[in-house]
């Protein structure tokens, strides 16, 4: 093998986006390609209902002293102006990465541990 051929191979690998790894139950991590096809359509339809949470961003306000959520509890890491986030049926918010990433491992509140799909499947039937 020649050294361009060589290096045209190292690039086709590179260019290979790495296969996402999910979490079929809060203790189990597998690749997206090692995932039954039952695991695929749960994973599928816990995407669905997380999308459907709304979203925003973050906006302290004008006054500095009003009682608001400072800090995704999460990751620990203050809001910043123009953050987004994400809010729960619960109406506490996270970092949009932070909350999706946990609620694709559990779907409960990671501060008041409310199960989120409840709410989300009682709201579609009241609707």
């Amino acid at each position: 093998m020649t050294y361009g051929e060589n290096l045209q191979q190292q690039s086709i690998r590179m260019e290979q986006a790495p296969v996402p790894v999910y979490h079929p139950t809060p203790s189990q991590t597998r690749l997206a390609t090692q995932l039954t096809e039952e695991e695929q359509i749960r994973i599928a339809q816990r995407i669905g209902l997380i999308q459907h949470l709304p979203k925003g961003v973050y906006d302290p306000g004008r006054d500095g002293s009003e009682k608001k959520i400072r800090e995704c509890v999460i990751c620990m890491m203050d809001f910043v102006y123009g953050d987004p986030i994400r809010f729960l049926p619960c109406m506490h918010i996270y970092h949009m990465d932070c909350i999706d990433d946990w609620l694709m491992r559990s779907f409960t509140c990671p501060s008041c541990m409310e199960p989120v799909d409840a709410a989300l499947l009682s709201s579609y039937e009241t609707n």
